[in-house]
Parts: structure tokens; sequence; C-alpha cells
């Protein structure tokens, strides 16, 4: 029992330190993630190319390395961690430990989802460059680095950690577990520019296309994880054990693959700069439009990472298949037919692909100086909503949809506060909160997401920070 209280205890303490991503655009993060009409200049990159032509501040601005993370995880809340796993006082005023009833046990299961995903995620972009060029168009250079790790683990295995292995049937399903990381480079180049159209309602129309080359530096993925473990009564052959007796049983059929770099291999390291050579490379399209409407009403739509990375280099595979039976948990051979099961066989692998995380972008935004039933208010406002699609579940992506409403409130110009709400995409319902230092040839951004937690650590659930300085001449 200590073993299993223990073994949670560490689980759950490394959900509670791990981090999943926001995106290099600080500003749009503050607004819960709303940035397809808003985002401007160097803010567009990822986002919406379109909105790089759009007219700012000065003819040319560049980013010194925004980043953001944010943490997430579907497994328990900081409530649940600290009511069942951090013990309970004892006699001499130090915490020893809680021993979990049947009922604490069913209450926690009744919490998690059939798969629980703990998210890391990293994005950084230490070079970014927009310059306008009047009627020839707007071009955009930037670096991005990608980072991200999700462990997805079924909720049976907090079911054997709970209740252990009865002796009757019961056949744990571990089906659906797998774990993903990946670590790449991309090189943004993008190019946007107003379209001279004249369409019914449309003031204007501006269009934008990236094109992005992509290094891979390493992939982690399970493509297969079909797995069950249990015990099963069987007839007894020896009278003296009874009519029946319980038989350990499991079936494995998983693939494990991953491609990376090689750190210590001089002879695979590029002989221009000495760093290694990437493991994958790619491309990806970036596309967008966005225009204005009367009264500074302004939509948007984009579509981001179409694309894919080819992994050619160090490619081994984990694989595992068979089922396993042992009436004898203390016969050596047995258990160890279990462990090699469990384990599976290393070889090398063949070439694979891994889909960008494709998204679908649509948003609109409005500013109240220019909206005749805002103008009341005092300073100006930006109001602005999106709805975000995933196309796929590659690399941090997901196809659940997300709903995000942002503001922008300048009651003292040079001092922006930016709110938002979040809803969907995989994450608790969020609220984000940032604000800004914006001067003519200076913006540095704070964002924070799911502020509220803040307020109320013990219902941790997720988490984001980012920060980022803007340069305008």
């Amino acid at each position: 029992m200590k073993t299993r209280i223990l073994f949670v205890h560490l689980l759950l303490f490394s959900v509670a330190i791990v981090a999943s991503a926001g995106d290099p655009n600080i500003r749009g993060s503050a607004m819960a993630r709303t940035a397809v009409a808003t985002s401007r200049s160097i803010e567009a990159f990822g986002i919406n190319p379109a909105n790089l032509a759009i007219p700012d501040r000065g003819f040319l601005a560049f980013g010194l390395a925004p980043t953001s993370f944010r943490v997430s995880t579907e497994l328990f809340s900081y409530d649940i961690y600290k009511n069942y796993f951090t013990g309970v006082p004892g006699p001499n005023g130090e915490r020893t430990a809680k021993y979990l009833t049947d009922d604490d046990k069913n209450t926690i299961m009744s919490i998690l989802p059939d798969l629980a995903q703990t998210r890391f995620e990293i994005e950084t972009t230490p070079i970014s460059l927009w310059l306008q060029l009047g009627k020839i168009g707007t071009l955009g250079f930037a670096v991005t680095e990608h980072f991200g790790f999700i462990p997805t683990l079924n909720k049976d295995f907090f079911r054997v950690v709970m209740f252990g292995l009865p002796e009757e049937t019961i056949l744990y399903n571990f089906d659906g577990t797998g774990f993903s990381a990946w670590l790449y480079q991309e090189y943004n180049f993008s190019y946007a520019r107003e379209i001279p159209l004249s369409l019914w309602v449309f003031k204007d129309l501006y269009a934008g296309f990236s094109v992005k080359l992509i290094q891979g530096y390493g992939v982690l993925e399970t493509p297969l994880y079909k797995s069950s473990f249990g015990t099963t009564l069987t007839p007894a052959l020896d009278p003296a054990r009874g009519s029946t007796y319980p038989k350990l049983v499991g079936n494995f059929n998983f693939l494990l693959r991953r491609s990376g770099i090689d750190l210590f291999d001089e002879s695979k390291k590029s002989s221009s700069d000495g760093l290694p050579e990437p493991a994958g490379t790619g491309t990806g399209i970036d596309f967008g439009l966005s225009s204005e409407l009367d009264y500074g009403i302004r939509v948007a739509a984009s579509v981001t990472d179409i694309g894919k990375i080819d992994w050619t280099k160090n490619i081994v595979e984990t694989s595992g298949r068979g089922s396993v039976g042992i009436d004898n948990p203390f016969n050596t051979s047995g258990t160890d037919s279990l462990k090699d099961a469990i384990k599976g066989e290393e070889h090398p692998g063949q070439p694979f692909s891994t889909d960008l995380p494709t998204r679908i972008r649509v948003g609109v935004s409005m500013q109240s100086e220019l909206v005749p039933f805002l103008k009341w208010f005092p300073g100006k406002v930006l109001l602005a909503a999106d709805y975000t699609q995933g196309l796929n579940e590659s690399m941090g992506n997901t196809t659940k949809p997300r709903v995000s409403l942002g503001a922008e409130w300048r009651i003292i110009p040079l001092l922006p506060l930016r709110t938002g709400f979040a809803f969907g995409g995989g994450d608790v319902p969020r609220w984000a909160f940032g604000f800004g230092l914006d001067v003519w040839v200076l913006a540095l951004d704070v964002s924070v997401e799911n502020f509220g937690m803040l307020f109320s650590p013990e219902k941790f659930q997720m988490f984001q920070l980012g920060a980022g300085l803007r340069i305008r001449i």
C-alpha cells in the first residue's frame, strides 16, 4: 500500500512541475490567444501572414526572442494532489502518510478521463524581422524553435495502482497509452500585400503567405499501443488449491519510434557551423486573408502549418507483440517473459514522416473609436473573437475546436491592458491577462493564461507564461 501511494505521489509531483506551450505571439496570448485578426508586424508570424501587410508603426521591426511556455494536465488538479497525496498532520506536527480508503480511490478515479494527457511545450523566436516596402508589399523572416513532450496515460494505469490485482477475473486495458516529443526549428519566409480590389462592403483586402523550411532535431511518437493485463480464474489441477486459482495474463501490441540528432558523432556534424546535422527536414506553408469592413470591423482567416517533416536519420523502433500467462508468479521464466513483453525489442527503423500541426483560424475584431455604439467608452478598446480548428493530432495539435474572446484597453496609450477567455481546445476554460509597455520604438509584452490560478492555486490544471520585446523603426 505504501508503495502505491509513493508511486502516485511521485507521479503527481512530476505533473505539478511539468510544463504545454503557447506561441511567441505574447500580445495575442494575453488575450487568450485571440490573434488572427489583431496581430500586426512580427506578431503575425505563424498566425496570419496577411496581417504582415497591414500598416503599423514604422517600416522596420524586429523581435528580441519572445518566448512562451504553457503547463497543462488532464490528470489531477493541485487540489486533489494536496488533499490526498501530501499526507496528514501527525502527533508531533509532522505530516505522515495518508492511507487511501476505497471511497478516496473511487473519488480520484471518477475525476480522471479515459486518456489523460500532461503537456509540456515551449516556443521561442530568437530572430524575427518585418519590413514594409510600400506598394511592393511586406517581407518577413523569422526563426522559431519548437519543443514539446506529451505523455498520454490510460485511466486503467491508475486503477491498477489504486486497487491492485484482485483474485477474481479482471482485465485492465491500456489502449491509447503513448508518448510524443518533438524538437524542430523553422525558417519562415513571408510575403504579404494589399490586394487592389473594391468588393462590396470590404474596405480593403490583404493577403499573405509563408514558406517554412524546417530542420528536425528529434521526435518520439507512439503509432500503436494496444495492451491489457490482469488476472483470470483457471481450473486447478491440484485439488489442494481449490477448484480455481488466479492466473496472470497479458496481451501486448505496441510500437514506439524515434529519430534524433547524434550529439557525439563528430562525423555527423555540419562542417560550416559545427552543429549536428538535422535528423529530419521538411517544408510548411501558411496562407492568410484579412479585410476591414465598415465601422472598424476586421475579419480574417488563415491556414497554418500545411506540411510535414521527413525523418531519415538515427531511426530506432521499439516494438512488442504477444501474449503471456503466468501460473506461478515466483517462476523466473514466467516473470522474465512478462518483462520482455512489456519492454519490447529495439531495432533500426525505416524513414517516416510527421505532419506539422495544421490549424484553421477564423476571427473578427473591432475598434471602439470606429464603432458608433462604443465611442462613449474611455480610451481605445480593441475587441476580438477567434475560432481555431486543428486538422490533426500531430505535435501537440488537437482536433477539438477552440473559441476565444479577447480585449485590449488603452486608457493610457503606452500601457495597454489585455485580457481574454478561452474555451475548448483540450484545456479547461481559462482566463488570460497581460499588459504592455508600448512607446514609439519599443514594445514590451507580458502574458499569463489561466490567470485565475494565481488566486486559486488549488485549482491548477493549466498555466501559461510569456514575455517578449519588439523594436520598431
